[in-house]
C-alpha cells in the first residue's frame, strides 16, 4: 500500500486503530494522537488549543484559533510560516529552545531574505547531532530536516544528505513508528535527488498513518507530475479539497497542473483569488510570475518579481520558478535570463543550476550545460537527473562531426558513423523542401545528434512531454536511435522519414517562437512523411468517429504525451494529421502558414481558428467530423447493412447464390465485397477474381488486401 494510487482510499494504520481503541489508554493522550493522525472527527467538544491544530492540518489558516494565545506556540509559527507572515513567526519562535522552533525561526529568516541570520540559527543544531542523543522523535526530525536546509544554504547538501536521511530513520524506526512526519520529511529529502520512485514510497507510509496529511497529498502530486499524470495530479488535487475546500496547497497544486499544461490563464484564475487571500505567500508570487511569464507578460512578470523581493529580498525563487516553467514551454531564450538571475541570488542552490544545465542541454548547447551541471554535481552529487545528464554531456562533446550547410550531425565514433554519412547525403534536399513548404528558414544551425542505444537517447530528452521513441526534435535539437536490432536498440526503421519529421518540428517551432501547440506541430510533421495513412490507422480514425471518441482540442495535446488508452497516443497522430488535412482542403495551405504566424503572435488554437478559420473551435469540430465521415465513407469504412443474414455471409456462411443476391441489395457493401472477391480468388476464372478484387479496391481503397491479390494474379497469370 505504501504505493497506493491516489484514488484508492488509503486507510489509517491498523496499528493507530488499535492504539486509539485500547481501553487503556488516557483520554488525553487518545485525543492527541487522533488529532496527529488526521483524526479530528474523533475528538468532541475541542479546546480552542485543539481547534488549532485541527486548523493547521486542514490548512485553514486564517481561522481565528490560529491566532488565539490559547494555541501550541509552535502551532501559530508554522500558521504563520505557511501564511508567509513570517515576521510574527519569528516573534512567536524567538525564545523557544526546540530543534522545532529553531527550524521555524530559520524558515521565517530565509523567506525574510536574512540568509545569514538563518545559518546561524541552525548551526548549534548540527552541532547538537553531532554531540547530544535525541529522545524525541518530533526533535530529531525537525533538526534533520534544519540539517538539510543548512546544507543547501551553504552549498553542501551531497555532505549531509546521508546523515539527515540516517536521522530520519532513527526517528520513524526506533523513536516513535507512528511519527509519520519523519516519514514526510524523508519524502522530501528523495523527491529533492530526483529519487521519484522511493519517495512516493515514503509517502505511502506517511498516508498510511495520516490520510489527511496535505503536504503529503502536494507532493505526490508533484511527482505525478513530473511524470505528465495529470489523472494523478489532478486526484491528488481532490485529496486536498476534500480536506478543506479552499486548501491552500490545493490552490498551489492546481496552479502547477495548469502550468505544466500550458494554461497560464487559467493558472492566473487560480493564483490571484489566492494571492489576495494570502498576499505574502511566497510560493504563490513565484507562481504567478511564472504564469504572467508564460503568457509573454513582462509587466505582469516583472511586478510579481518585485512583490516577492519586496517579502524577500534578493530571492531566487520567483526567478527560478518562472525559469523553470518557460524552459519545459522551449521559450529557452526567456528562460535563461531568470534562471542566471536565480543562480546568482543563490549561487549554492543546485535546483537552478541543474534546471539550466538541462535547458542548455535541450537547446543544443552541450558545452554550457556540461559547465552547469559540473557546477550542480559538485553541489549535490545525489541528484540522479543531474548526474545523468552529466554523464551525456561528457559524451556528447566527444562525438565525431560531419557538417552540412545547416546541419552539424554528431555520433559516437564507431559504426554510427553509417548512418551519420548517410543523413548527410540527404539532409539537404529534406532542408530545402520542407523550409520551401513552410516559407522559413530556421535562424540557426540544426544539430542532429545520433544517440548509441535506447538507453541515452532516454537520458538525451529525458523529462520533456514532447518525445517519442525513436527521434525527438527539442527545438534546434533532433536527436534519434540508429534503426538497427539488438539489445538496448529500437530495431529498424525509415529514417529519412523520421528525421524529416523531427526537422518539420524544428522549422515550425522556429517559425512559432515555439508556441505552436503540440498538435499542430505533430500535424504537420506527419503529413511531411512519405509513408502515408494506413489501412489500420484509417480504421482507427473510423471507429474514434463512430463510436464519437475523437479527441478535443483540450485533449489532443497531452494525449501525444500521457495517454489515458493504449490507443489514444496513435490515435492523436493520426487525428492531427486529419485535422490538418480538413484545413488545407477547405482553406488551403496559405492558411496553414496563416495559423503559424497567429500563433506566433502568441494566440492559442481558439484565437487562431476564429482568426484564420473565421469560426470558433465548436464549429470547427463540428465541420472537421462532417467532413470526416465523409472521408469515412470515400474508405469503405462507413455504417454499413447488417442483419444476421449479411453477417452469415460475411463469415462465408451462404451459398454463392445468397451472396450474389445480397450484393444486388447492398452494391457498395464493403465486407461482402471482400467475402465476394474472396471466392472469386478461389475459383479457376482469373479474369473474374481480378474484376470482383478490384471491385471491392474501388469500394475500400485504403485496404492493401487488394494490391497483394492483384499482384498474385498477375504472377499466376505470367
Amino acid at each position: 500500500v505504501a504505493t497506493a494510487a491516489a484514488s484508492e482510499p488509503i486507510k489509517p494504520s491498523p496499528l493507530v486503530e488499535a492504539l486509539l481503541a485500547d481501553p487503556a489508554l488516557p483520554e488525553a493522550s487518545r485525543r492527541q494522537m487522533a488529532l496527529f493522525h488526521g483524526l479530528w472527527e474523533q475528538v468532541s467538544e475541542p479546546t480552542v488549543a485543539e481547534r488549532a491544530r485541527i486548523a493547521l492540518q486542514q490548512f485553514r489558516l486564517l481561522d481565528p484559533a490560529l491566532d488565539d494565545e490559547e494555541a501550541e506556540v509552535l502551532v501559530r509559527a508554522e500558521a504563520a510560516v505557511a501564511r508567509g507572515q513570517a515576521e510574527l513567526a519569528l516573534e512567536l519562535t524567538s525564545v523557544d529552545p526546540s530543534a522545532q522552533g529553531a527550524l521555524l525561526r530559520a524558515q521565517a529568516l530565509q523567506m525574510l531574505g536574512r540568509t545569514d541570520e538563518a545559518v546561524g540559527a541552525l548551526i548549534p543544531l548540527r552541532q547538537r547531532l553531532g554531540r547530544d542523543c535525541f529522545e524525541d522523535a518530533a526533535e530529531l526530525t525537525a533538526a534533520a530536516r534544519a540539517l538539510a536546509m543548512l546544507a543547501q544554504m551553504q552549498g553542501r547538501p551531497a555532505r549531509d544528505f546521508h546523515q539527515a536521511m540516517g536521522f530520519l530513520a532513527v526517528a520513524r524506526d526506533q523513536l516513535d513508528r507512528f511519527y509519520w512526519a519523519a516519514h514526510l520529511a524523508e519524502a522530501e529529502l528523495l523527491a529533492a535527488k530526483g529519487n521519484g520512485s522511493q519517495a512516493r514510497e515514503a509517502l505511502g507510509a506517511v498516508l498510511q498513518l495520516n490520510r489527511r496529511c496535505g503536504l503529503a497529498w502536494l507532493l505526490l502530486g508533484q511527482l505525478a507530475l513530473r511524470q505528465f499524470d495529470f489523472d494523478r495530479a489532478g486526484e491528488c488535487h481532490e485529496r486536498l479539497v476534500a480536506i478543506y475546500p479552499e486548501h491552500l496547497l490545493a490552490q498551489i497544486l492546481l496552479a502547477q497542473i495548469l502550468l505544466t499544461q500550458g494554461d497560464p490563464a487559467a493558472a492566473l484564475q487560480v493564483l490571484e483569488p489566492a494571492c489576495r487571500q494570502y498576499p505574502q505567500q511566497r510560493e504563490l508570487l513565484a507562481l504567478r510570475a511564472a504564469a504572467e511569464a508564460l503568457r509573454f507578460n513582462d509587466t505582469g512578470c516583472r511586478t510579481a518579481l518585485l512583490e516577492l523581493d519586496g517579502l524577500w529580498p534578493n530571492s531566487p525563487l520567483g526567478y527560478y520558478t518562472a525559469g523553470r516553467y518557460l524552459a519545459a514551454a522551449r521559450q529557452y531564450r526567456l528562460a535563461a535570463p531568470m534562471l542566471h538571475e536565480a543562480i546568482g541570488r543563490q549561487g549554492n542552490w543546485p535546483d537552478p543550476r541543474i534546471e539550466l544545465g538541462l535547458m542548455l542541454l535541450q537547446a543544443g548547447d552541450e558545452r554550457g550545460a556540461h559547465r552547469q551541471l559540473q557546477m550542480a554535481v559538485e553541489l549535490d552529487r545525489f541528484h540522479a537527473r543531474a548526474l545523468n545528464s552529466l554523464k551525456l554531456t561528457e559524451q556528447l562533446v566527444s562525438y565525431q562531426q560531419i557538417c552540412t550547410p545547416h546541419f552539424v550531425i554528431s555520433f559516437r565514433k564507431g559504426i554510427d558513423r553509417v548512418l551519420a554519412v548517410d543523413i548527410a547525403a540527404q539532409i539537404e534536399t529534406i532542408y530545402d523542401d520542407v523550409t520551401q513548404w513552410y516559407g522559413h528558414r530556421p535562424g540557426r544551425t540544426t544539430s542532429i545528434q545520433i544517440m548509441p542505444d535506447a538507453k541515452w537517447f532516454a537520458v538525451r530528452i529525458t523529462g520533456m512531454p514532447w518525445i517519442w521513441t525513436i527521434g525527438a526534435c527539442t527545438g534546434d535539437v533532433i536527436a534519434l536511435t540508429p534503426p538497427r536490432q539488438g539489445a538496448n536498440q529500437r530495431g529498424s526503421f525509415d529514417w529519412f522519414d523520421v528525421v524529416r519529421h523531427e526537422f518539420v518540428h524544428t522549422v515550425t517551432l522556429d517559425r512559432t517562437d515555439n508556441r505552436i501547440p503540440h498538435w499542430f506541430t505533430e500535424a504537420c510533421a506527419v503529413a511531411s512523411q512519405r509513408t502515408r495513412r494506413d489501412f489500420a490507422t484509417c480504421r482507427l480514425l473510423a471507429a474514434a468517429l463512430a463510436a464519437d471518441r475523437l479527441l478535443d482540442l483540450d485533449q489532443i495535446n497531452w494525449a501525444f504525451i500521457r495517454p489515458k488508452t493504449p490507443d489514444a497516443r496513435t490515435l492523436a497522430y493520426a487525428q492531427a494529421d486529419w485535422m490538418l488535412q480538413f484545413i488545407t482542403t477547405q482553406f488551403g495551405h496559405e492558411a496553414v502558414l496563416g495559423m503559424l504566424e497567429a500563433y506566433r503572435a502568441g494566440g492559442g488554437d481558439r484565437k487562431v481558428l476564429e482568426q484564420v478559420a473565421g469560426m470558433d473551435v465548436a464549429r470547427f469540430m463540428q465541420q472537421f467530423k462532417q467532413w470526416a465521415a465523409d472521408q469515412v465513407v470515400q474508405w469503405g469504412l462507413g455504417p454499413q447493412a447488417s442483419d444476421r443474414l449479411v453477417a452469415n455471409a460475411v463469415a462465408g456462411q451462404v451459398a454463392d447464390q445468397v451472396l450474389e443476391d445480397l450484393l444486388l441489395q447492398h452494391p457498395n457493401h464493403t465486407e461482402l465485397l471482400k467475402r465476394h472477391a474472396r471466392r472469386a480468388l478461389e475459383q479457376a476464372d482469373e479474369a473474374a477474381a481480378r474484376q470482383a478484387v478490384l471491385r471491392y479496391a474501388a469500394a475500400c481503397p485504403p485496404d492493401p488486401w487488394s494490391s497483394r491479390q492483384l499482384l498474385d494474379l498477375a504472377l499466376r497469370s505470367g
